[in-house]
């Protein structure tokens, strides 16, 4: 069951990091679909698994890089912050908050 008001879920996540080419340039960034897997599979573990979970993204794999995620769970929606923690090779490291929305 998922717990009504602040709920704060903190993990370390660790997703592949894919090369996206943007003219010359090539940066790394954790696509939607991984980004998607590592939160919901954190909100699991941490006992608020999400009916419905829709992540912006792509998000660059630089330290402090956010992007928000929306999750619907038993009929609640929250926002959900991912904040970029660290970059080791083709691997980056987030945590997450889980914020109720107002309503």
């Amino acid at each position: 069951m998922v717990r009504r008001g602040l709920v704060a879920a903190t993990a370390s996540l660790a997703a592949v990091l894919a090369t996206g080419a943007c003219g010359t340039n090539t940066e790394d960034v954790i696509s939607v679909a991984d980004l998607e897997q590592g939160v919901g599979d954190a909100l699991r573990k941490a006992n608020t698994p999400p009916d419905d979970l829709d992540c912006d993204g792509p998000v660059k794999a630089q330290i402090a890089e956010i992007t928000t995620c929306r999750m619907t769970a038993d009929g609640v929606d929250y926002d959900v912050e991912v904040v970029v923690t660290a970059v080791e090779g083709d691997t980056a490291s987030y945590e997450i908050e889980l914020k109720q929305v107002s309503g």
